[in-house]
């Protein structure tokens, strides 16, 4: 093998290796945004039921109809938290998927440039 082989050979998975560090950090970031986006909105979930008991409560309320509507909130929030896991955690198995796809690329690359000795 001479130098240029070698040179050729390092050019081509520096390049597949920038591409494979490109789309990892992409899908993370879109799993970052995700998390904030999801974050806000269950925020903004909590924020819309109390505001929508403190429309309708009185001070002779019972508190069984407080505990109903934390209950309620509760359970649209674990809801929503699964929803949510789930979604975040299949964004990490597609960054690994896809990682493994060009670490794949990166050692055919170097075992096709590395057989021509």
């Amino acid at each position: 093998m001479n130098i240029n082989e070698v040179i050729e050979r390092n050019q081509a998975v520096g390049l597949l290796a920038w591409q494979c560090m490109l789309r990892a950090s992409g899908l993370m970031s879109l799993g970052a945004i995700s998390s904030a986006r999801k974050a806000m909105d269950t925020y903004l979930m909590c924020l819309r039921h109390g505001a929508e008991y403190a429309e309708q409560a009185r001070l002779t309320d019972p508190p069984e109809k407080l505990v109903v509507v934390y209950v309620d909130t509760l359970s649209d929030f674990v809801e929503k938290s699964w929803q949510d896991f789930r979604n975040n955690l299949q964004i990490l198995l597609l960054t690994q998927d896809e990682i493994l796809i060009w670490v794949a690329r990166i050692d055919r690359t170097l075992d096709e440039r590395g057989g021509k000795q």
